[in-house]
Parts: C-alpha cells; sequence; structure tokens
C-alpha cells in the first residue's frame, strides 16, 4: 500500500470507513489473491469487526473455500496493511445479483437532510491537513455520505441502533443486515462442524448439539454432500473424504457400514 492509498488509510474517520476502504482494495486485489479460478465465483462484500463476508455463486464453492479459510486470511492478511480479517464468512448467492443489489439498495428511499454548519465545519478540519485537494475532496464527500445516512436512519427508526454493533437500523428486526448475517453463518458454521465429525447424522440427531431450523440444516448437508460426492466422482478423494461421502450417503455410523457395502456406494458415485 503506497503514496496516496497510505495517506488516504490514515486519514479514514473511523473503523467503518477503513472497512470500507479495505473491502475496495480487496476487490481490486481478489484475483491476486485467491487465484482467477475462485476469483470467478467470489467477492468480497463486506468486512465487520475484522470478518470478512464474502458471496460465492454456489453452496459447493461456500463449502470448497471454507476448507481453504486459514490460507485466504494469510494471503488477505499478506496483501493489505494492517491484518484486517481474523474470520471469513462465505455466503451463497449469485454475484451477478450482488451487483445490481444498488438497485434495491435501502438507502435509495432514505431522505439525506443537509448538514450543519458544524458538522461542515467538523469535516473541513478534519481533512483539512491533507495537501493533495483531489484526495482532500474525496475523503470528504466519503465522511458526508456516511454522516448523512447514519442521520438519515437515525430519524427514520427513532434512533434505533443494532444491539450488537450500534449501528443505525432500517429493518424492524434489532440487528442490523450484517449482524443477521453473522449470526446465521455462525450457525451455519456450527452445523459444518458437527457434520464434519459426524457425517450421518439427521435434523433430529443435529438438534442435540444446534438449535437450527430445518432449511438451514438441510442447505448445509446437500452443500457438504455435493462437494464430496464431487470429490469422488471425479476420482479427487482421500479415503477420509470417500467414506465421509459413504456416511452422508447412508445416514449410517461407520461401525454399521461393511467394507462391501462402502465400496458399492463409492462405486456407484463414481459412476453419476
Amino acid at each position: 500500500m503506497e503514496g496516496i492509498e497510505k495517506v488516504l488509510l490514515k486519514m479514514l474517520p473511523n473503523q467503518e470507513g477503513r472497512n470500507k476502504y479495505f473491502i475496495f482494495s480487496m476487490q481490486n486485489k481478489w484475483e491476486q489473491i485467491c487465484g482467477a479460478n475462485v476469483a470467478k465465483h467470489s467477492k468480497p462484500v463486506r468486512l465487520e469487526r475484522k470478518v470478512l463476508y464474502v458471496n460465492t455463486d454456489s453452496s459447493v464453492w461456500a463449502n470448497h473455500l471454507l476448507m481453504m479459510k486459514k490460507q485466504f486470511i494469510n494471503n488477505i492478511n499478506q496483501a493489505l496493511a494492517n491484518n484486517p480479517v481474523k474470520d471469513i464468512k462465505f455466503f451463497t448467492g449469485s454475484i451477478e445479483k450482488l451487483l445490481h443489489l444498488k438497485k434495491e439498495d435501502p438507502d435509495l428511499k432514505l431522505k439525506f437532510l443537509p448538514l450543519s454548519e458544524t458538522e461542515k465545519i467538523s469535516i473541513g478540519q478534519s481533512v483539512g491537513k491533507i495537501k493533495n485537494e483531489e484526495l482532500q475532496k474525496k475523503l470528504a464527500h466519503f465522511r458526508k455520505t456516511c454522516l448523512q445516512r447514519k442521520k438519515a436512519l437515525l430519524d427514520e427508526n427513532d434512533n434505533k441502533v443494532c444491539k450488537y454493533c450500534g449501528t443505525a437500523v432500517s429493518e424492524t428486526s434489532d440487528l442490523c443486515r450484517v449482524c443477521q448475517r453473522y449470526e446465521k453463518e455462525q450457525l451455519r458454521s456450527e452445523i459444518v462442524a458437527v457434520l464434519a465429525a459426524e457425517p450421518w447424522l439427521n435434523y433430529s440427531d443435529c438438534q442435540k448439539y444446534v438449535k437450527c431450523d430445518k432449511m438451514l440444516f438441510d442447505s448445509v448437508k446437500n452443500s457438504l454432500k455435493q462437494y464430496y460426492y464431487a470429490k469422488v466422482f471425479n476420482s479427487q478423494a482421500t479415503e477420509k473424504e470417500e467414506m465421509t461421502a459413504v456416511m452422508i450417503k447412508t445416514g449410517m455410523h461407520p461401525e454399521k457400514i461393511s467394507e462391501q457395502l462402502a465400496q458399492n456406494i463409492i462405486k456407484g458415485l463414481r459412476r453419476k
């Protein structure tokens, strides 16, 4: 990070501003960070409390990248200053739709009011030391927009803020969209961990470890199923991964699976 980028990062007013800058920088360097193939199927979209949210175009890719999370965190922190990422949450959805979210952005419905003279002076003073006029204007505009959005959200929702992070919220929920997603991804990660240890579990069994709705459980189970079945089909699975695929397919504890049954299922998966 050199020149203007270093200055801009130092002069950003708060963590929210720095997070937005890091996302912008990550998006520009994403192919360099994770490789061309992964970049075609994923996109970093949000950074909150050092948790990076990455959109993927399928649940298969979400689970595939989850296995490589530590590597991505290392690559990102080597590419960017200040080690901005401690954790990554992968979620599914179309990248094409994501790129057009601006059309549905709730900010478009907000009424941005003019800033007070005091607020204008405060912004002017905060960027006044920057000698580069172009950079000064961009940073002033950025701070103005952030402040207007926050004021509009607070005004529209009777000063309602997220119970976790304190961000102004526009939803009827007491959580902002990021924290809602964070809660769901935390739950998803817990289900993944449980199924990774005991792939034969069904929804009722999983409830003993993680309280979740059946739709989320089925989504995670199907994602793991697609991932391991694909590994077996392409003859890329290790013995452990082959056995995991068998346990998912049968819903049986490994002690109850005969070697012949396992081999028949593996052969069947390779023929699909």
